[in-house]
């Protein structure tokens, strides 16, 4: 982690107005502007302490603990601070005769902090001679150490000049476009994280434009290996150069390499007069320049400017990990985005370079191993850099199958020293993103290697453990979701991204990536992640975070848990696992994600964790999510949660809520998903923090004083009820999930809610629709609504309570479960910016795909569960132009679908399942010519032909 960034922080905080108004009044301001001072001048000190190599020899001469020391104290003053933040309140209606007291107590807390620091700082000073050294060590080796990292990523990911395993169609289509003829300079980018094979595959592309027409073999100094002579590259550019731009990048320099290829000469010592003297000798030449390893803009747009925008073909290829350079650099022309090897192409990679082949033969590995290998090389996640490294590390080895397990039961990159300057290459991404960042990518390590982390709820943990900052004219999670776009962008992580789909939902890592996030994480103290490992007491107790994952838990102890803001234990195999709370025994679930306080169930843990929540005042997050076997209702765990900003008990079967008595004047986000509950704390109803809360379709909650939520889910609009009219006022909705009853009387004694053989006769439609109408028209942050109407309510959900929300031009995402009105969907839909529909159980009769299809924005369409009950469907010429997402469902009457000529230009994945009259299937396929996946389920009859097509059109087919 950033130290000074870290201080730097804590500075703003005690800087705020909040916590100066404590100060006036309890009249210690100056002993906090002592603290300010402090901090400010142990950030100065540190301002080099974040470079890897001070860390790494600080960690070599065994001052390491220093940096700890550091950290801790910043911690202790962190809880200082939120203390006196959370308490503000408090101490304005304090008794005057008390206020001496507590001025005294909080400066005796300060002073002792400072006296941390002071002797922190007299430490270092005994030892300023070494730090000095290794300061100016540091600044001299900084671009040494990159530039020996970057000789040897390029040396190690080339297994000769013919060998390159799984890049050969990407290096085709980047062929064709380098050769192509265009009327102005392209840009052709190619992005990928660390060690994904950018390199190799534009030497590949370099090579092969070389090979085209025969020519010399010699090879420049400063092209990477395998790559050929100019002679026959000049038979398509006048002028070509590869140039090794790097992390450190010296303009100068790099326009010296290049000038030294193209034929210049370049005696200038300013870079202005060299890119000028550049500029003019390539302005009338076509010219090809390779830009490999591009770090920031800035770096671009200086070199850049020494390449003429010609308009005879010239190209430029460029890699970078940023796909936000690569588009910068040329908005017209898209980027090629590398993604890992699959686990055969892996195989194949990893097999060539163990057995030292020069072209790929996976019969070279003997049976015995495969096994084995393939386990091996999965290890790697497709990172061909990670699978050189692997397969250089086995080629030195005996090939004997006992070999090779023990490596794979010790897997660990950070044990062998290819190992680690593998990691080393990964880093330099982490080192370059701001502190708040690297706190969020360090958070990723606490989840499994490859897990599917939900962005939705990664994004609320971040927010709960407060590292998001908040910014001017955004909320926390639009500037959270910016940070996750940045750590894409930075090719840090990997979305999930449906090919029917504009945006993502889920989010991985790369298992290497998940090692460093861990590796940074533990060394900064920030969390510790347990994979077997034993902690010590001594180790465990200054960690603030701490993720287990084994089955048998090494840590045997919380010590210090008091200090906890965070607690993951994530799931073992075994569900008979008893953990004591008091006198009382939980049988922990089977399911798991999560973050902060996790209950999962492990082997062998038995420790007194609830219990220990009484004690761990500074917790913020808290997920129990998933615990269906608790045998009681905790209703007995008191605690302190005062800092508390994330709860989850849902899927936990609780039939009360566990803190009835307990205060959460932070509380951000409630999730009562999948339990009994019906009543909460009437404090939660004043809490003007609460951001999301999800209920169970049971609580009746007065909503009206949640003015910041942006999230509300599972509530129950009743008609002329005080929600109905208080719902106008929780105007910073963005999602909105609620079900409905009209025409019917609402019991909440009743196993479903409702009774369906009473008919509320005295209700008048008219006025009970226009006022839910005129509560949702006030909601104009809308992106997402889902209305439930029940069957049994024998009304339909009329067009003004769908069109007092589709109105909204921020809405992109409807869901109506339930009869609809018969003209809803046959009149103009007001649907302008809508790019989702789902329609269940709506009972239409009558086809509304014209109307539909004339959506222009929509992107997925779900019909399921007798949302038609109509036999034939029709559509016009050219209708559904975005669409690329269809799925009907249970429509047990349709048969035909008429589909006009142009219709479904952009249709990506097709499902139907249970549609057993339906018999337009081939009918729909034909017309979308860019379908990809078929999904058919519970449809026999139609599967032959079916399959046959989907072969002859080359569709992936789920059945």
């Amino acid at each position: 982690m950033a130290e000074g960034a870290f201080l730097s922080s804590l500075v703003d905080r005690l800087s705020t107005t909040a916590l100066s108004g404590i100060t006036s009044l309890w009249g210690v301001k100056e002993q906090v502007d002592s603290l300010i001072h402090e901090l400010q001048a142990v950030e100065c000190f540190l301002k080099d302490a974040d470079l890897r190599e001070i860390r790494r020899q600080a960690t070599s001469n065994n001052n390491w603990f220093w940096l700890h020391s550091l950290r801790d104290a910043a911690y202790d003053a962190e809880d200082l601070i939120e203390s006196v933040e959370l308490h503000e309140g408090r101490y304005h209606t304090l008794n005057p005769l008390l206020q001496p007291l507590n001025s005294y107590r909080f400066a005796k807390q300060i002073n002792e902090i400072k006296s941390r620091f002071q002797s922190i700082i007299d430490g270092w000073a005994k030892n300023a001679s070494m730090l000095r050294e290794l300061r100016d060590m540091s600044s001299s080796s900084s671009s040494v150490t990159s530039a020996a990292d970057s000789l040897w990523r390029r040396s190690s990911c080339h297994l000769g000049d013919d060998v390159v395993v799984g890049r050969e169609e990407e290096a085709g289509m980047i062929i064709d476009r380098l050769l192509r003829c265009t009327a102005h300079r392209e840009v052709v980018g190619i992005v990928g994280m660390g060690g994904v094979g950018k390199t190799t595959l534009a030497s590949l592309v370099y090579n092969k434009v070389s090979a085209i027409q025969t020519g010399g073999t010699s090879l420049r100094p400063d092209s990477p290996k395998g790559t050929s002579s100019r002679s026959s590259v000049e038979m398509y550019f006048d002028a070509c150069a590869w140039v090794p731009v790097g992390q450190n990048a010296d303009a100068l320099g790099l326009l010296k390499i290049t000038s030294a290829q193209i034929g210049v000469e370049l005696n200038s010592t300013q870079v202005a007069a060299a890119k000028n003297a550049m500029f003019r000798f390539l302005q009338h030449k076509k010219y090809l320049i390779v830009l490999d390893d591009i770090w920031t803009t800035e770096t671009w747009l200086e070199l850049s400017e020494a390449f003429p925008k010609s308009t005879n073909g010239s190209k430029i290829l460029l890699t970078t990990r940023s796909k936000e350079i690569a588009v910068s650099a040329d908005p017209s022309s898209l980027p090629y985005e590398l993604d890992p090897l699959s686990e055969e192409l892996s195989f194949q990679l990893f097999i060539t370079k163990v057995f030292g082949l020069n072209h790929v033969d996976t019969t070279s590995c003997p049976p015995q191993l495969k096994d084995v290998g393939h386990q091996l090389s999965k290890k790697c996640g497709g990172l061909p850099l990670a699978l050189v490294v692997l397969g250089g590390l086995l080629s030195g080895k005996e090939k004997q199958f006992e070999v090779w397990r023990n490596i794979l039961k010790s897997m660990k990159w950070s044990n062998y020293e290819a190992g680690n300057q593998c990691l080393e290459i990964l880093a330099l991404s982490y080192s370059c993103l701001p502190y708040h960042m690297k706190l969020c990518f360090m958070y990723l390590g606490a989840f499994k290697e490859e897990t599917e982390i939900s962005v939705s709820k990664l994004i609320k943990l971040w927010i709960g453990d407060d590292f998001i900052p908040q910014q001017d004219g955004k909320t926390r999670e639009e500037t959270a979701n910016d940070y996750l776009h940045e750590l894409i962008q930075r090719c840090l992580v990997q979305p999930l991204l449906p090919a029917h789909k504009q945006g993502f939902k889920r989010v991985r890592i790369h298992g290497l990536l998940c090692e460093l996030a861990r590796s940074e994480a533990r060394e900064s103290r920030f969390f510790y992640c347990e994979n077997g490992d034993a902690v010590s007491r001594a180790e465990g107790k200054y960690y603030r975070r701490l993720a287990l994952h084994t089955k048998l838990i090494a840590f045997h102890e919380l010590s210090n848990s008091e200090k906890l803001r965070s607690l993951l234990i994530f799931p073992g195999v075994i569900e008979s696992c008893v953990i004591t709370v008091g006198h009382q025994a939980l049988r922990p679930f089977s399911r798991a994600f999560c973050h902060a306080f996790f209950l999962f169930p492990l082997w062998g843990f038995q420790h007194n964790i609830l219990e220990q929540l009484t004690s761990m005042q500074y917790i913020r997050v808290l997920e129990l999510e998933g615990h269906e076997r608790l045998a009681c209702d905790l209703k007995s765990v008191q605690s302190n949660l005062n800092h508390l900003r994330y709860m989850s008990l849902r899927n936990t079967n609780l039939g009360e809520f566990p803190f009835p008595e307990s205060n959460f004047p932070l509380l951000q986000t409630l999730d009562i998903r999948g339990t009994f509950i019906r009543k909460l704390p009437g404090i939660l109803e004043s809490l003007d923090t609460l951001r999301h809360i999800y209920l169970n379709w049971r609580v009746s909650l007065d909503i009206r004083r949640l003015t910041n939520l942006q999230t509300l889910h599972g509530v129950i609009i009743l008609p002329n009820s005080q929600a109905e009219r208080n719902l106008m006022a929780l105007t910073n909705l963005r999602k909105l999930r609620f079900r409905t009853w009209r025409g019917v009387e609402y019991r909440p004694e009743s196993p479903n809610g409702f009774d369906i053989d009473r008919y509320n006769a005295q209700s008048s439609m008219g006025n009970e629709n226009h006022a839910l109408a005129e509560s949702l028209r006030q909601l104009g942050n809308l992106h997402s609504i889902f209305i439930m109407m029940p069957f049994a309510s024998f009304q339909p959900i009329t067009s003004d309570i769908v069109q007092a929300v589709t109105s909204h031009e921020q809405l992109h995402k409807l869901k109506l479960q339930g009869r609809v009105h018969r003209n809803l969907l046959l009149e103009d839909p007001h649907f302008s910016c809508i790019k989702s529909i789902t329609l269940s159980g709506s009972w239409i009769v009558l086809s509304p795909m014209e109307s539909l299809g004339s959506l222009t924005t929509l992107y997925e369409l779900k019909l399921k569960d007798d949302a038609l009950r109509c036999s034939e469907v029709s559509c016009l010429q050219n209708s559904f132009p975005e669409l690329r997402y269809l799925k009907i469902s249970g429509l047990k009457k349709l048969r035909v679908f008429h589909v006009g000529n142009g219709s479904f230009p952009n249709l990506t994945r097709f499902s139907i399942h249970d549609c057993t009259e339906f018999l337009s299937t081939v009918e729909v396929m034909e017309h979308a010519t860019r379908l990809q996946v078929l999904k058919i389920k519970e449809m026999p009859s139609v599967l032959p032909d079916v399959t046959d097509f989907c072969h002859s059109r080359n569709i992936n087919l789920i059945s």
